[in-house]
């Protein structure tokens, strides 16, 4: 009784009346309100996708596979990822971005076009389960008379509706001033020198200095108690630097700095003030832990969890000469979108679309499609 006594005084509070209670789906379903979010599911008695609209029902898609079969194709794929580089994977690349489209994607694609979501519109990605290390985005027939994908809608993705609904009402209060900065570590404690780290933070400042207030931190003034501080300052973040996940101690991954690790423990307690973007111009920074598939705590997703709402990330490696130009690409781009010449954090889905968009046939196909977007 004492038990619940407290547990309805609690509910009784402003902001707490669904205390221990699970959400309402009416609740959840602003998580739709700019585009459909796909809900993917593999398990041992099925594998389906549930599509989450703003107005209608939920549509339950099911899916002709088998969790073992999702399964099969995640551990080819992420064997395939490994050896990115090399100049034999490419045919194996796009045969498993044509099973994820045949078997997953396609089906979803119909859904949404029955329920009359426009072409080029936004859609959000929410994989679960063996789904988490796929990258659906990229899927497609990769056939020149047919569209894949990336031709049809906008991907984004994101670890829940939860953290979407969140990222949407954390609107900045202060947008009369915006804050850039963008930090690079080329020659970090640990790991091989990055050499595109000066030209690539170079690119940054040529598209954003004249348009926010820009600052800049390179090599030795890229230090853990630096970069904290400079994140205390600024709500927008370009980081280029390695990247290291810890997938079984996934709070003790890490950004590699000139004198040790910025770990993500230490960033989810920093006191940031209305972060709104953060680019992560490093290796596996989306890429969770293959034995715990559930668990969103991953490089970007962290950022997210410190409150930026909007975020791009790498699923795997990659190429400096290739971030270099991708970068410069969505910065162009993001600038290009808005007369105003303010920054918007939730166009830069729509900026980094347009920019990988413009890089086809300039850089490889698997640094074309590593790099995703998660947020608003």
């Amino acid at each position: 009784m004492q038990w619940d006594d407290v547990v309805s005084r609690i509910r009784m509070l402003h902001g707490f009346s669904r205390f221990v209670l699970p959400p309402l789906f009416s609740d959840l379903q602003k998580a739709a309100d700019d585009g459909p979010i796909i809900i993917l599911n593999a398990s041992q008695f099925s594998c389906d996708a549930l599509i989450i609209h703003s107005k209608d029902d939920p549509v339950h898609v099911p899916l002709d596979t088998t969790q073992t079969e999702v399964s099969e194709l995640s551990s080819e794929f992420q064997s395939l990822a490994e050896q990115f580089g090399s100049s034999s994977h490419q045919l194996k690349l796009v045969g498993i971005l044509r099973k994820l489209w045949d078997h997953f994607v396609h089906p979803i694609v119909q859904s949404l076009e029955e329920s009359k979501v426009p072409p080029h519109s936004r859609i959000w990605w929410c994989p679960t389960a063996e789904f988490t290390l796929l990258p659906l985005h990229a899927a497609g027939p990769y056939e020149k008379s047919k569209d894949n994908l990336s031709d049809i809608y906008i991907s984004s993705y994101t670890p829940t509706l939860a953290t979407l609904i969140r990222a949407r009402q954390q609107v900045s209060q202060d947008a009369s001033s915006q804050h850039f900065v963008a930090i690079g570590q080329a020659s970090p404690d640990r790991g091989k020198e990055l050499r595109c780290v000066a030209p690539e933070l170079a690119v940054v400042a040529q598209y954003l200095a004249p348009v926010v207030s820009f600052t800049s931190l390179e090599d030795g003034d890229a230090t853990v108690d630096g970069v904290l501080d400079a994140l205390n300052h600024n709500q927008w973040l370009h980081l280029a630097c390695h990247g290291m996940p810890k997938r079984t101690q996934p709070f003790e991954s890490s950004f590699s700095m000139r004198d040790g690790p910025l770990m993500i423990k230490d960033m989810i307690r920093s006191n940031w003030q209305n972060p709104e973007f953060a680019f992560l111009s490093a290796c596996h920074t989306i890429v969770g832990d293959e034995k715990s598939l559930d668990e969103s705590i991953h490089l970007a997703a962290a950022m997210q969890f410190c409150g930026f709402r909007s975020v791009i990330g790498s699923m795997w490696s990659v190429d400096d000469d290739a971030a270099r130009q991708v970068v410069s690409a969505f910065y162009r781009k993001l600038t290009q979108i808005d007369d105003s010449r303010k920054l918007d954090c939730t166009c830069a889905a729509v900026a980094l679309h347009k920019a990988l968009k413009s890089l086809r046939n300039k850089i490889p196909l698997e640094q074309q499609i590593v790099f995703v977007h998660i947020g608003v």
